[in-house]
């Protein structure tokens, strides 16, 4: 099993387990990381976007690894930068009252995994395609 396989299925894991927080107790995605409360509109879209990283877990396991691989250095690069670094450098959405040491996690969790996902997506069949 190479790097890639082992990339897919631990970006699988770590997106499947917030996947299921976002489901199962989407204000503490709001309150574990913001010093705000959560609205019953937030969880809705929380829950919403929890569904649609399921169903990206499930077709990872099913699909060649080298794609899998590229689809989830993407995730991890959009994901990292939409959630985690917006709210930590506010370039899209400024002012959220953040949570620390808490928000350390999602932080350090995207760039590990972006960082993973360039490597692995760099040992497939077909690495990084420039044109």
């Amino acid at each position: 099993m190479g790097f890639a396989s082992i990339y897919t299925k631990a970006t699988s894991v770590i997106f499947g387990i917030y996947a299921l927080q976002m489901i199962l107790i989407p204000a503490n995605m709001v309150t574990d990381h913001w010093d705000m409360p959560s609205t019953p509109g937030m969880e809705f879209w929380i829950r919403g976007h929890g569904v649609s990283l399921l169903v990206l877990c499930y077709l990872s396991m099913h699909v060649p690894t080298a794609v899998a691989a590229k689809a989830a250095f993407v995730l991890s690069l959009g994901i990292a930068i939409v959630y985690p670094f917006n709210a930590k450098f506010g370039y899209l959405t400024p002012g959220l009252p953040l949570k620390y040491p808490m928000h350390y996690v999602p932080e350090g969790l995207m760039l590990g995994l972006t960082g993973a996902g360039l490597a692995a997506v760099m040992e497939s069949p077909g690495g990084v395609k420039t044109a």
